[in-house]
Parts: structure tokens; sequence; C-alpha cells
């Protein structure tokens, strides 16, 4: 079988030589072809991303991927459910374009739920209007429990809270058509109104009784109903057009978490499990149409655990697309951040709380603070806090609990410093090698090329096939793709292994193993997920090409004992390796793709 391998191989290499082999540039690419790559502020893909160009349409996939055909130089607009739309302009040379699309910098006001419609309502749009504020927070469901929007959530309807003052989209939309972009608050699972008319709901003491304290009732958030309520509320508003849901009490009652019922318990993991899936369920509920949100304790800010309420910063950065500590400055103890008395620095302390929580989400989410314009604050202290957090490059969002706001201490608009901090679009030129991440000063460029003009390789990013991952470790499984391709290993219709059935390169596992040259892992297994070793490498490479025996001396110093010794000493001799180094082949270390790479096509071409 390896005989024929080889014939085989000879013929592909004739064949290379007299054809040249296309240009791994020209081979992948087509007049009038465009790529679209589209990612949000913190580099996550954006799917159902429409792009638009001369007259043309694509959606995004799951990837952040899409392609437009046959097109002119002209100007590409990219909209998404949850983003402003973005106009760039392609001049019709490169071959992709990577748009990246950010939430805007929220400068925004608490606005009560029983405002709307009145003359104070009309104040805060003027109010917004004149300054650099552009967003309304905007109450859905607040502490008292009760709902101002007209709903169909069955919860709302089932507790009685529904008030139906208003209709959202129809607010929504006219707060849009003046440029305010819109916050819906949820008052997750404070509830007084649903705790009292729903008590299976209710965190419970151990004695029985609804639990409640300050006047606070809370629903117990490992409760699925419960849950569902706040998610309900959620779909409709995200449906109606919001911007933005922010989750507000989304956490356990602030109280001796031993002498309270919860039905799952309360142990910090449970805490951490429960509130951070809540907003991962709804983040999978809406987040295609709008962002989520959640308000956060400030001091967990600055401690490393969850508080005793599951506000643990670095698990909730990973599943909202904003948390807005509430950093108050008097809400901070004699002693925080070096300050007898914090609520007389209200500068400081926005600064060094921000620094603390940026450091800690590390760009994965946005962070958005809410701001004190209460407690005898003026606008001195107004400004301070604001200033502070526009220094940091952040929106922010000013609270007071009646919507009366202190003018004089809000930014006019030409006075902001936040910009909108969205990289500017990026228009590429396909590298030789054909593959995105493998780029023209890359050592590996000209075999890797070479393996994917000749369809040796298909790349790591299935179905686009245009990145190569070099730096990723090789799988066994891959490794008999390439192989197989590379040595033109004919097919078989043995099935040798039990663990591969169903597998996407079982077929490739199981001509190699036929043709003598890939051994399994044990003798029924193949272990295709596991990383194949340089060793391993060198053994296959040697037996399809049905090298002689190496009459070198020892080349590595590395590799002596080793059952692969003789096979690294037959690709060595052929010039097929280099080794990890002059002395070194580094046998049992995992090969890396761009290696592979190296080694087939010295082996080949």
């Amino acid at each position: 079988m390896i005989l024929l391998v080889r014939v085989v191989l000879a013929a592909l290499m004739i064949t290379s030589l007299v054809a040249g082999g296309p240009d791994p540039v020209d081979a992948a690419r087509g007049d009038g072809l465009l790529d679209v790559y589209v990612d949000d502020s913190r580099g996550v893909a954006l799917a159902h991303a429409t792009i638009e160009l001369g007259g043309r349409t694509a959606v995004t996939d799951m990837w952040g991927r899409a392609a437009i055909s046959g097109a002119d130089a002209g100007t590409v607009t990219v909209s998404h459910p949850r983003f402003l739309r973005r106009s760039v302009e392609w001049t019709g040379t490169g071959d992709r374009l990577q748009v990246t699309l950010g939430a805007p910098v929220m400068r925004a006001i608490h606005v009560a739920g029983t405002l709307v419609g009145t003359q104070q309502w009309d104040n805060l749009v003027s109010l917004v209007e004149r300054t650099s504020l552009n967003a309304f927070m905007l109450d859905l469901k607040d502490e008292s429990g009760r709902v101002f929007p007209e709903t169909e959530s069955s919860w709302a309807i089932a507790a009685g809270a529904n008030l139906d003052r208003w209709n959202l989209a129809d607010v929504t939309a006219e707060l849009h058509s003046r440029g305010i972009h819109v916050i819906a608050r949820i008052v997750a699972f404070q509830d007084p109104v649903a705790g009292r008319s729903l008590p299976d709901m209710a965190v419970r003491t151990t004695g029985g009784q609804v639990f409640s304290r300050r006047g606070q009732t809370f629903l117990d958030p490992t409760d699925p109903n419960a849950r569902e309520y706040a998610l309900q509320l959620a779909e409709e508003a995200c449906a109606a057009g919001v911007d933005e849901v922010q989750f507000d009490y989304v956490r356990y009652p602030d109280a001796n978490q031993s002498v309270l019922v919860f039905d799952a318990g309360s142990t910090e993991e449970v805490r951490v499990g429960t509130i951070t899936g809540f907003l991962a369920d709804a983040e999978e509920r809406v987040g295609d149409l709008c962002q989520t949100a959640a308000d956060i304790f400030g001091f967990v800010t600055s401690v490393p655990g969850d508080g005793g309420i599951r506000h643990q910063v670095e698990a909730l950065a990973d599943v909202t697309d904003v948390l807005s500590p509430m950093v108050y400055p008097n809400h901070w103890g004699p002693g925080w951040f070096g300050y007898l008395s914090p609520q007389d620095h209200p500068g400081g302390v926005i600064d060094q709380s921000m620094r603390n929580v940026l450091e800690r989400v590390a760009g994965r989410t946005t962070v958005r603070p809410w701001l004190q314009d209460f407690g005898g604050y003026g606008p001195q202290e107004v400004r301070a806090q604001i200033d502070a957090a526009d220094a940091l490059g952040l929106g922010w969002m000013l609270w007071n609990a009646g919507s009366v706001f202190t003018d004089g201490g809000i930014p006019g608009a030409d006075e902001i410093l936040t910009p909108a901090r969205i990289p500017a679009p990026v228009e590429e030129m396909r590298p030789p090698s054909g593959f995105w991440d493998v780029p023209a000063m890359n050592g590996y460029t000209q075999a890797i090329a070479w393996l994917g003009a000749r369809g040796i390789t298909e790349g790591c990013n299935p179905p686009w096939r245009d990145s190569y991952c070099p730096d990723r470790e090789l799988t066994r499984g891959e490794a008999a793709a390439l192989l197989v391709r590379a040595f033109g290993v004919p097919e078989t219709g043995i099935d040798r292994f039990v663990d591969d059935n169903g597998a996407t390169h079982e077929a490739h596992i199981n001509a190699l193993a036929v043709a003598g040259i890939a051994d399994g892992c044990d003798e029924d297994r193949f272990c295709a997920g596991d990383v194949l070793t340089r060793q391993e490498m060198a053994s296959m490479i040697a037996r399809a090409l049905d090298l002689p025996v190496a009459t070198t001396t020892d080349t590595f110093v590395d590799d002596d004992g080793s059952e692969h010794e003789a096979d690294i000493e037959r690709i060595a001799a052929a010039g097929i390796t280099r080794g990890c180094s002059e002395i070194h082949f580094c046998p049992l270390q995992p090969i890396r793709r761009d290696e592979a790479a190296a080694m087939l096509f010295r082996a080949v071409a």
C-alpha cells in the first residue's frame, strides 16, 4: 500500500511542476467580491448584521461574516438591531472590511414611570436636548412592584401589578425621533406587590413568613416563575424598540442568608450561578434585539467576593453587555479610598472605584456607573462625578428617585469628553497565504499558501475556510486529513477504529491506518481529538514517503531511546525537519498547525 501512495505522490508532484498550480490569492478571490466581518466593541462577532452595498444585501452569520459579490466600490452600510447603523467607504481594492459596531456612550437620567405625559416629562426631554445628556433610563417596573406600561405579562397580570398607563412602543418611538436613547429599567427581584399576592414566588424566613425588611420584599431569584416574570417584561421592552434593558435589584436580599429560605439554597456558589444564569438567560432571550445590563452594588467594585448578594464582578462581566455600579459617594464609609469622608470627594470616589472595576472586567463588558444627584449634592459635586467618569471614557447615569436633577452640574454638549471609542473600519487585502491570520511576514507563509492552493488544507473556520489558526496545536484527526490529501492516500471501506464513527475525519483516519501510515492511540482507538506530537508526525511522514533508513549520526540530543527516533532521523536526513532548535527535536511537544504545514511542504513540494 505504501508503494501505491508513492506512485500517487509522484504523479501529484509532476502535475504541480508542469502546471505550476494556482496562485493562492487568485484561486481564492473573484472580481467584485467583498467579505465583511462585523464585531462589537468587545471583539465579539455579531450575527444578524445587515450589509448593504450598491443595492446588494447580505446578513452576517454566527461568525459575524457575510460576503457580497459583483459589487463596485462605494458606501457599505452596516446595521444591527442592537447598535447604531454605521456607513463606511469601500475603495473596491480591498478584499475584506472589518467593521466594529458599538453601543453609543449613554449619558442618562433616571425617569420615573409615573411621569410619562406630564409637564415634568416635557421638562426632562428639554433638559436632554439642551445638554450632553442623550438617554432616558425609564422605569417599566420599579421598587414599588408596579408595571407602568401596557403589558401582556401573565405574571404582572396575576400579581395585579399592571397599571397599563402608557404604550412603550409609542413612547420609545417619540424619544427616538428626538435622538434620545431609551434604557428600560426593570426591578427584577425586589417586589412587594408580587411578594404579597404571589407568596409562592417570594423569599421566606425560616419561620415560614414572607421576608420583609425596610419595606422591601424579595422574590426568590431561584424560583423559575420569579425569573420568568422579569424575562417576560424584558422581551416586551425589546420588542417595543428600547435600546437596552437594565435589570435592577437583580440580586439576593442584603440580609442574613442563614435565616432566609430559597428554593435552591443560598450558598455563594448557588448565588453566583443563579444570578449569572438569570442574566445569561436574558441575553439569550433578547440579545438579538437590545442590549442587557445589570445594576450592581457600588462596594463590589472593590471587594473580591459577591457581597452576599451575588454581585461578583468577574462573573457578571461575561453575561451582560453593560454593568452599572451604584457608586454613590455617600454610600462609602470612612476610610474607603483613603478618605475620612468619601462623600466629600465625589470625583475621587468615582475615579478610584471605576479604575478598580475596569481592571477586573478587562474589556469584557461596558461599564457605565450610576452617579449621585441627591443627598445634598449641588452642581459642583455632580459635575465632579461626571468629569471623573468622562475622563475614563465612560458613560454615566444620574440617579434621583423623583427625577429632579441639578441642571448646573450637567455638561453642555460641547463640553463632554467621552468619545464613541469605536475603532475605525479596516479595509484589507488578502495576504499571499490566502488566510487572514497568516500575514506576509509570517515565516510559514509559503508552506501554508501551498497547502491552501492545492486543497490540502481547508483552514480552521468552516464554512469560510479563510483562517488557518497557525499557532493552534494540530489534532490527530486534522493531521489525518492533511496527510491523506498531501500524499494522495486512497480511500478504503474498512472501519479500523471504534472511537471515530461519525467523526469529521473518519474516512481519512481509516485511509491512513489501512495504508500503514498511522497507528491508533491503542489497538482499537485513534483518539482523533487528541493533539499530535512532533514525533508522531515524523513517523507518519517517514512511512508515507517510505524514506530510507538514515545513515547519519545522531542529529538530535533529545530523542534518544524514543520509539520514533529512527523516523525522526529519516525525515531529518531528507531535509523535512530542522528540529525545534539546532540540536533539539522536541519529540513530545504537540505540533502546531504551522509546523505541520512546513513539514508537509518540504516533504511534497
